[in-house]
């Protein structure tokens, strides 16, 4: 098990930041044992992938960061975090890693796939052209003061839960390195739990936040998936008449930490700038304990389970996830267990396994580009993995009018939810996953309590509610099972409500550390 290390490393973004700002430490001295963290732990991990080679060039911005800071230094005794944050950059001096799902400038994006790079027979290695753009989060990043030093490892084109790929290999968990790390945001998570960074980036389609954060013992928000889309995004949506329109994004961005407060900077961070309005940081860190346990108080959390019998768990996943709801009952909240389903759960996966191929294959289609025809010889070509082959045979072949029926599924749950959010339940709550984190050496697992699983992705079905309605989705720690491995607990509310489950989660945290 990688333990956190005694050094600057151990502490949230947040303390880092002020601690950056009050001068207390240098940007040079965080990057040097960042550095040194990835050289020792890395190897055991590989959560880290491209790092920046030249390690010159990062200390020299590291240095610039320090003379900047130098500039702007708060005084020892002023306590407001606005202080830090006025210029916005929070973030300055910190280091992190984007998902490699994501462009970053001068680095490469490679999905972990070899549709995007060229394999060298002498060198026996891959290479991939660095981007030189930023994606427009990346920038806001950027922009706040982090320094980018490499990319995080994923599933190959994101596709499923288990961060392992041909180009870079496999993502190991922290608590236990026989075990998956999760994903497809795995090689955050790992990172996180192994303490080489303090925050990051991540993003989630069918789990690939809430999936790691809870096997690494992490937080992660999977926010309203309207907030992060960028304008550019929503507007080739409406412009391309050969893909049926979603009503909103099915996957999203969103922030991943080892405390809740991280969670909120960086959310508020990575938002698109004309949407910052909608989300105040303030009302969640500038909460007392106290004023956190008055808005838990009263609060209901109805506990979805195993969708009354409908998705297999492993044994004691579910009363370990339920003990740790049960911690909100001591600040007054009521947690019921939901014992009928809300909805019919063959339904909702029929929908959301023919509109994730639909949107897999169409994705791809426009990176390839040409006729529709040539994706999958194309794919086939470059030898990209199994499940992808099998989401975009699947998408090739279905009709618009297919499409249409399954988002009226998507509607009919959503009025259903929307019903429970107002006369029932204040937030809904399920497991981050069907089981513990399973041996890294298998691509998916085959069974699950004795029930076989048909697809590679049956064993996430837990993460369809959220997904298909764009729901924002706090993903709390449990705690460690009878094998010491951790698992999550999901907490969902509607639309909007992202700095309401934020409150709860930081109350939570605060509440299991004893604060």
């Amino acid at each position: 098990m990688i333990v956190a290390p005694e050094s600057l490393l151990k502490y949230s973004a947040i303390e880092l930041s002020r601690a950056l700002h009050l001068r207390q430490v240098t940007a040079v001295d965080l990057m040097q044992e960042t550095l040194h963290r990835i050289d020792d732990i890395n190897l055991q991990i590989n959560a880290v992938i491209s790092l920046e080679p030249n390690r010159g060039r990062l200390m020299e911005e590291a240095r610039r960061a320090d003379k900047l800071l130098d500039d702007m230094a708060v005084n020892d005794d002023d306590d407001d975090l606005d202080s830090i944050v006025k210029n916005n950059d929070w973030l300055r001096g910190i280091p992190m890693a984007i998902k490699d799902l994501e462009d970053a400038q001068g680095f490469p994006t490679t999905k972990g796939c070899p549709l995007y790079g060229s394999y060298n027979e002498e060198s026996a290695s891959w290479h991939f052209i660095n981007q030189i753009e930023d994606a427009p989060y990346v920038h806001r990043l950027r922009r706040a003061g982090a320094i980018v030093i490499g990319k995080t490892n994923t599933p190959e084109l994101g596709c499923g839960c288990h961060s392992y790929n041909p180009i870079f290999g496999t993502t190991v968990n922290p608590a236990d390195i026989s075990k998956a790390a999760g994903g497809s945001s795995g090689g955050a998570g790992a990172a996180l739990a192994s303490y080489m960074f303090c925050t990051l980036d991540g993003s989630d389609m069918m789990g690939s936040l809430r999936n790691p954060a809870g096997w690494n013992s992490l937080y992660s928000l999977r926010p309203t998936v309207e907030w992060m889309a960028e304008e550019v995004e929503l507007a080739h949506n409406d412009a391309d008449d050969r893909q049926v329109k979603m009503p909103w994004p099915m996957s999203t961005i969103g922030p991943m930490g080892r405390c809740p407060e991280d969670l909120v900077m960086l959310l508020q961070t990575m938002m698109p700038a004309e949407r910052t309005e909608l989300f105040d940081a303030k009302s969640v860190l500038n909460q007392s304990s106290e004023q956190l346990s008055q808005i838990v108080e009263g609060k209901t959390i109805g506990w979805l389970a195993d969708w009354a019998g409908a998705y297999p768990m492993e044994a004691g996943l579910l009363e370990q996830c339920r003990e740790s709801l049960d911690v909100f009952k001591k600040g007054h909240a009521d947690v019921q267990y939901v014992a009928t389903p809300l909805f019919s759960s063959k339904e909702l996966w029929d929908a959301w396994t023919i509109i994730r191929s639909h949107l897999i294959f169409n994705s791809l289609h426009e990176q390839i580009g040409g006729d529709r025809c040539d994706v999958l010889p194309t794919m086939k070509k470059r030898g990209v993995k199994a499940e992808v082959i099998y989401e975009c045979e699947r998408g090739f072949e279905f009709t618009n009018e297919q499409i249409h029926a399954c988002l009226r599924t998507v509607k009919a749950w959503s009025k259903c939810a929307d019903n429970e959010f107002q006369c029932k339940y204040d937030f809904l709550a399920l497991p981050s996953s069907q089981t513990y984190p399973f041996d890294a050496s298998l691509d998916w697992p085959k069974e699950i309590a004795g029930k076989k699983m048909d697809s590679y992705h049956r064993w996430m079905e837990v993460m369809l509610p959220v997904t298909l309605l764009g729901l924002p989705c706090v993903t709390i720690p449990a705690g460690n099972g009878s094998r010491g491995l951790p698992i999550g607990v999901q907490i969902f509310g509607p639309k909007g409500c992202d700095a309401e489950l934020l409150q709860l989660a930081c109350w939570y945290h605060r509440r299991t550390r004893g604060d």
